[in-house]
């Protein structure tokens, strides 16, 4: 009989685990044998983060795996929930029973498991009662978790995880071990369901080595496991988009200078440094939000980079770009202060001059089974449902500029910012704003492909003069998602007449009254002389 007595150990080597799994009873100085007592150092550590080369982060890791011969298993993915239909039967009729009772105590679960063959019989008395011992006091802890105790919903579901799991990983490994080397360990990479999350808890306080990889700094290997500082080894970053786990070592290795320049690319160019390479964010997300401006402010704002604007900040795999979104009711007096700032923004490659309307075609083909196949669960649109999709019209882009614009047609659909029309329902306004932004004219995709996020923001610059067709609702729906795309939009009705206005809620831009209108007063690009002197600025 065996009685295990594991002493959690108080130095480790984080760079060596693995070959020191292969004898973990190896030292004489930690392990001691007292007629069935077995006291020995048991390993339970975490990984905290990710180092700046991934492919040597997972090659690290598969390292451990490799060197330990065997004795240390990757577990992650790999959990078997199979249960025979005799024993799936018995688990109903146990928790029939415990709901009958109000709720079977921590011990009295246990002993009816044992009752009802839903723990391993072992030959080895000692390690029989470790099974159940250790599960009592696992139950006992996940009680006191809720305020509902053992009637809580998800207590049923980790249990019976908890008896699938130990007849399939841990009954096997006990049936074979040998103590001459030691007990074997259990490795862990990333995010965890409640259930795993208690089966490694059972793992260790059963004596089992575990070892956990947590790129993203999950607090719960402290909270259920106990795992100090002193058993985190912290690489230099924390990844919130975990990478599958490989199941290979990976076959590349960076060189030293590609190892230096991720190095110094965390030092200089993390989020909020301010010195961004040319498109580091290429693949996150972007959040407009639109700068209550002034008249003058809105020609000084839209020169400006994102990043030194109020309110830009980068967190979360996201950006807020501060944006400008107004219109100029009537023209300034002074038209040559007016025209030279007009032309200092038109005069920009990033600058798109709008002067006659519609600038984008209305789509009558109806989208109806487009639009419902691509909600999801929530009845939101799903960006990446419709970036799978087959009539997905963006998918010649890179993944983060389709991403960006899947999310902003998802936000635009789901509360959209249009003016309903006549009988219009809300339903039906959704879908129109779904259809049209579908197709998005070809200026837009070309600025969104060439905007990096924290420089210089793409402005879209409109000036209606009225000597011709009006501006279409389909025109303003696409103002709205340039807006939500993180573009600055700027109008100018020189007549001081109402365009965008019937077509998009009050208060969505900011309106300018100046102090002149014109009804004669056609654009003018800039002159000769201003164009040579710009050469030369």
């Amino acid at each position: 009989m065996v009685n295990l007595n594991p002493k959690r150990m108080n130095s480790w080597d984080s760079s060596n685990i693995g070959n020191w799994l292969k004898d973990s009873l190896g030292d004489p100085t930690q392990v001691s044998i007292d007629g069935e007592r077995l006291t020995y150092p048991q390993l339970v550590c975490q990984y905290v983060g990710m180092s700046l080369d991934e492919d040597e982060y997972f090659s690290f890791l598969h390292t451990q795996v490799n060197e330990s011969s065997g004795m240390l298993t990757i577990l992650s993915d790999a959990l078997n929930k199979e249960i025979t239909a005799d024993r799936l039967r018995s688990i109903n009729q146990l928790f029939d029973m415990h709901r009958k009772e109000k709720g079977l105590s921590p011990n009295r679960m246990v002993a009816f498991l044992d009752g009802y063959s839903l723990l391993p019989t072992l030959k080895d008395a000692g390690l029989n009662r470790r099974i159940r011992t250790t599960l009592i006091d696992i139950l006992k802890k996940l009680q006191a978790t809720y305020a509902e105790g053992t009637l809580h919903h998800e207590y049923r579901r980790i249990t019976t995880d908890l008896v699938k799991w130990i007849f399939n990983h841990v009954e096997p490994v006990i049936e074979k071990i040998d103590f001459k080397t030691g007990l074997p360990g259990y490795l862990w990479y990333g995010n965890a369901t409640p259930s795993e999350k208690w089966f490694l808890t059972y793992l260790a306080n059963f004596g089992f080595h575990v070892v956990l990889f947590n790129p993203s700094d999950e607090p719960w290997p402290k909270q259920m496991l106990g795992i100090d500082a002193e058993h985190s080894y912290r690489f230099p970053k924390i990844e919130t988009e975990l990478k599958p786990l490989p199941d290979e070592m990976p076959k590349i290795a960076g060189t030293v200078a590609f190892k230096a320049t991720q190095e110094i690319n965390e030092l200089l160019h993390h989020e909020n440094s301010g010195l961004y390479k040319p498109f580091q964010f290429k693949s996150f997300s972007t959040n407009s939000i639109r700068l209550k401006t002034t008249e003058d402010e809105v020609f000084l704002i839209a020169k400006e980079r994102a990043m030194i604007r109020p309110y830009f900040e980068v967190s979360n795999k996201q950006v807020t770009i501060p944006v400008v979104f107004a219109k100029m009711m009537g023209i300034d007096k002074n038209r040559k202060r007016f025209w030279n700032n007009v032309h200092s923004l038109t005069e920009r490659e990033d600058t798109h001059v709008i002067r006659h309307f519609p600038f984008t075609k209305e789509q009558k083909t109806n989208q109806l089974f487009h639009y419902r196949d691509a909600l999801g669960a929530n009845g939101i649109l799903n960006p990446e449902k419709m970036r799978a999709a087959n009539w997905w019209t963006y998918d010649k882009l890179p993944v983060g500029t389709q991403t960006v614009i899947g999310e902003a047609i998802a936000k635009h659909a789901e509360d959209p910012i249009l003016l309903r029309q006549g009988s219009e329902t809300m339903e039906d306004l959704q879908l129109y704003a779904f259809a049209q932004s579908m197709v998005l004219p070809n200026f837009v995709i070309r600025l969104l492909q060439t905007f990096d996020y924290p420089q210089f923001v793409p402005t879209i610059f409109l000036y209606n003069e009225e000597n011709g067709p009006e501006l279409s609702r389909a025109d303003a729906n696409a103002l709205c998602m340039m807006h939500l795309l993180g573009l600055d939009v700027v109008i100018v009705n020189p007549k001081g007449h109402l365009d965008i206005e019937k077509w998009v809620q009050e208060g969505t831009f900011d309106l300018h009254w100046m102090d002149d209108r014109s009804f004669n007063e056609p654009f003018k690009n800039p002159s000769v002389v201003q164009k040579i002197f710009k050469k030369f600025r």
